[in-house]
């Protein structure tokens, strides 16, 4: 007797179909799934040059504000580290969460439909 089992684990640290020589960046929404963005290669260097007052406050700001998010997560338990940092378990757990928003918004859209009837 033979069988056999299809493993597939997505990968959320690299894009989909990447291209050799092409640079990306994670595009993280907290209204939507993770996107990747093809963006110029001079652009990524930014620890070569100096950041202003601004890009460090606004660098801070967004770590703060995805902190607060993970702990939302976490607190609605999801296995996650708050670190601040977009990584594979916060990703999983923000398509995960997004997937039980979506099933309640269907869910409230029905029941909104049935009592107008």
């Amino acid at each position: 007797m033979w069988f056999s089992i299809k493993l597939s684990a997505q990968n959320y640290n690299l894009p989909p179909n990447i291209e050799p020589g092409k640079c990306y960046t994670k595009c993280f929404h907290y209204d939507r799934e993770l996107e990747w963005k093809e963006v110029d290669c001079s652009e990524i260097s930014v620890e070569q040059r100096e950041m202003t007052k601004k890009e460090l406050v606004e660098c801070e700001q967004k770590k703060i504000k995805l902190e607060k998010y993970q702990e939302k997560l976490k607190g609605l338990g999801y296995k996650i580290n708050i670190t601040g940092i977009v990584d594979s378990k916060t990703i999983i757990a923000h398509h995960k969460y997004l997937k039980v928003k979506k099933k309640e918004e269907k869910r409230r859209k029905r029941i909104e439909k049935r009592k107008s009837k």
